[in-house]
């Protein structure tokens, strides 16, 4: 461990107090950030448990924190892009995904970022086989595939997945975007 980041053993502690209390957890959680300022961990913590909480400003804040300590911290990448894209703004989603671009073509990470930007293009069918892809290479974050599996059975409930409801006058995003499944 280096100089620069928190004891595993205090955000373990910081997490155990977050399942007790959120806003104490919250409290205890900024308080590391400022003690260990380089952990990009922290602020991706604090921007998960802030984006459950719905509150997706600070979200957003914490987790571009998280972006801006380590630009190749790709989960917090992804997850700052989703929180965008859930947000409603797709465009604003694929630039900061643009650098997952470089990861393998079949990381999940980025087989998951461009599904989303294909559904957004209302490529959906391609999108939904990107997605599929990504969940089935993804063997580090299974909560990932449970959000990116809430959307398919969304899009399929709706009949948007093989492009059969093409003439819909909403879009496929949009529709995807009133959902409240995606507003946690």
């Amino acid at each position: 461990m280096t100089a620069d980041l928190c004891p595993q053993s205090d955000i373990d502690a910081v997490v155990a107090l977050l399942d007790q209390d959120e806003a104490a957890g919250l409290s205890a959680l900024s308080a590391l950030a400022r003690a260990w300022p380089l952990d990009a961990r922290l602020p991706f913590l604090e921007g998960s448990v802030l984006a459950g909480a719905r509150r997706y400003d600070e979200a957003k804040a914490a987790m571009t924190r998280a972006v801006d300590i380590a630009p190749g911290f790709d989960l917090a990448r992804f997850q700052l892009g989703f929180l965008g894209y859930t947000s409603g703004d797709a465009a604003g989603a694929s630039v900061v995904w643009a650098p997952l671009k470089a990861l393998a073509e079949t990381h999940p990470l980025r087989a998951f970022a461009e599904g989303l930007e294909a559904i957004a293009e209302d490529r959906t069918p391609e999108g939904v086989k990107r997605i599929e892809a990504g969940m089935a290479a993804n063997d580090f974050n299974p909560p990932l595939n449970r959000d990116m599996g809430l959307l398919i059975a969304e899009l399929r409930r709706a009949g948007l997945d093989d492009g059969s409801a093409a003439e819909e006058t909403v879009s496929e995003t949009q529709f995807l975007l009133n959902q409240s499944l995606f507003r946690r």
